[in-house]
């Protein structure tokens, strides 16, 4: 343990700190003056103590000094065995083409400013950025442990963005989706499909592709969802475990879907949908022919904001999304206020005299 001790002395008008600490046999010592209470020059003695023990105790390792951000990347990529490939893409599109100015910055060398610099001028999403503040985060973290290439994570103090407002969740009207679904249903018959399971469940795109006629309960009227469709290697396709263990459910679905899926002329077994990838480029690019700037994931909006609407509490719609009940509440939260000004409304005409 290293050797310290504090001296706080009046000197010019103020007080003055002096730490004295030990290295080896050899005392040392550092100070600064002006400030205004003892109390403000020991709360700066700290600050010089920690300092010091961060430098004697744990010096950094200046084998690595020179390192640039996109060669530490590389490292922690090669380190991080447990992300899927698609995680591994998500990433590198970030750090590829988000990231470009912090290249050839040497690691040691990026501050905060530098990594704002990299926020601020870019156009994409509040939840784009959050997810790059995210990695770089990590990242930084690597670079301080284990590899003790840095003291501080120039990340620490950015906040995620916030989304301007909840009521932008994208949605789709009843009449519009009627148009799309009347445009489609003789010319892409298959993709009308995969639109009708999308509008009826609320499940994502790479669930719905991976379904199998197996996980369609006919007398029961509902689909399992326990298996995605989804990338497995660069040049590989096949069935994966499901986002997360509450995305494992079973949706309860109505007779207008039944009788859509009894309407296939096929023996009724393996996958419904014998796609090679789970790229929803094609189908957006049809949903778009007839309703401009409209994805198949906005059908999952859709069928959630149509559920609270009609009465179905969050923890059920959260069950039938599978997502968790706080990643509704957040996604839908101006749902729940209005549900809870409806609940406000029928309390007092229950309880009005």
């Amino acid at each position: 343990m290293m050797q310290y001790n504090f001296t706080v002395r009046k000197k010019d008008k103020g007080y003055q700190i002096i730490v004295g600490y030990k290295i080896g046999r050899t005392w040392k010592q550092k100070s600064k003056q002006g400030f205004n209470t003892q109390r403000e020059a020991k709360a700066y003695g700290e600050q010089i103590l920690d300092e010091i023990k961060k430098n004697v105790i744990s010096p950094l390792d200046d084998t690595m000094q020179d390192i640039t951000f996109i060669e530490f990347y590389s490292i922690y990529m090669n380190e991080k065995h447990e992300l899927s490939i698609n995680s591994r893409k998500t990433y590198d599109n970030i750090i590829y083409k988000d990231c470009t100015k912090l290249h050839n910055m040497m690691i040691k060398d990026i501050n905060h400013k530098d990594i704002m610099n990299v926020l601020v001028n870019s156009n994409k999403s509040a939840a784009s950025k959050n997810l790059c503040i995210v990695l770089l985060k990590a990242i930084f973290k690597h670079a301080i442990s284990p590899y003790r290439l840095i003291r501080n994570n120039p990340c620490a103090s950015i906040k995620k963005y916030k989304k301007a407002s909840n009521s932008d969740v994208n949605t789709i009207s009843n009449e519009d989706m009627d148009t799309l679904f009347n445009n489609i249903k003789d010319k892409y018959p298959i993709y009308y499909l995969v639109c009708c399971i999308a509008r009826y469940t609320g499940a994502r795109y790479g669930e719905i592709v991976g379904l199998c006629w197996e996980d369609i309960d006919f007398n029961n009227k509902t689909i399992s969802i326990n298996k995605q469709w989804s990338r497995k290697t660069d040049h590989e396709h096949g069935f994966k475990t499901p986002k997360s263990v509450n995305s494992i459910r079973t949706i309860p679905i109505p007779q207008i879907l039944i009788d859509e899926l009894n309407s296939i002329n096929s023996n009724k077994t393996g996958r419904i949908f014998d796609f090679k990838n789970s790229s929803t480029s094609r189908v957006n690019y049809i949903i778009s022919r007839y309703l401009q700037d409209k994805t198949i994931h906005m059908f999952r909006h859709t069928y959630a904001t149509s559920l609270l609407a009609n009465g179905v509490d969050m923890q059920t719609v959260a069950s039938l999304l599978g997502d968790g009940l706080n990643t509704v509440i957040n996604t839908y939260i101006h749902y729940s206020q209005e549900m809870r000004n409806n609940a406000a409304k029928s309390v007092e005409n229950i309880f009005s005299r």
